[in-house]
């Protein structure tokens, strides 16, 4: 069995390598350091196994995305310290077969990585109870994406923020008085659970 483990941090690749090992000690473990050389490598070789930091300089849910189509028969497993309840329904809807939090235990990694290569989709449980949650208050867990939660008006309003205009400027463009933007971008980033441009430029990267 052949695995790739993609993160920036030398003392994380080492130790997922070995968990790996332990857990599968056939297995051959590649570590990359940088996205760029591990879509490289998966366009050279096959993996039954990407685990994959999603906070990794570069990637982003379009990632996982292009890792799906240049390496269809590998399983994605992908772990983060950002929050699981923002991130990891948009990265299984993205093609990833599974998502964890970067703090997750030895144990769990095991049944992650024998569920998805089981061809199953693994969760950990503070993901599957706050999906439960939103069942009982009857949210749309459908709504994979957070930016699918924003309006077409906030969609719009966010574009301008990032190109660094100024709540005035976008006013007056929009024909809106500045307190009705200012609601927009608070309802933006309260959607978003941000709390400034820096992090919503962030996201917005991350989630498309």
């Amino acid at each position: 069995m052949k695995v790739l483990v993609v993160d920036g941090h030398p003392l994380m690749r080492s130790a997922i390598k070995r968990e790996v090992k332990d857990h599968k000690p056939q297995a051959r473990v590649t570590l990359m350091a940088q996205l760029d050389q591990a879509l490289e490598a998966i366009k050279r070789q096959s993996f039954d196994l990407i685990i994959m930091e999603i906070g990794i300089p570069g990637a982003s849910m379009h990632t996982i995305r292009e890792m799906r189509t240049i390496a269809h028969g590998s399983k994605i497993l992908v772990y983060s310290s950002m929050s699981e309840a923002t991130y990891a329904l948009p990265s299984v809807s993205s093609g990833a077969h599974g998502f964890l939090s970067k703090d997750v235990s030895g144990d769990e990694l095991r049944i992650a990585i024998d569920m998805v290569l089981d061809s199953k989709t693994y969760f950990s449980k503070a993901v599957q109870e706050s999906l439960l949650s939103q069942v009982i208050a009857n949210v749309d867990v459908s709504a994979h994406n957070p930016l699918q939660m924003l309006t077409s008006r906030e969609r719009l309003v966010v574009h301008l923020l990032l190109e660094g205009k100024k709540i005035r400027t976008i006013a007056d463009m929009l024909a809106l008085k500045e307190s009705t933007v200012s609601t927009f971008k608070a309802n933006v980033f309260k959607k978003l659970q941000v709390s400034s441009l820096v992090a919503l430029s962030e996201k917005m990267e991350m989630l498309r």
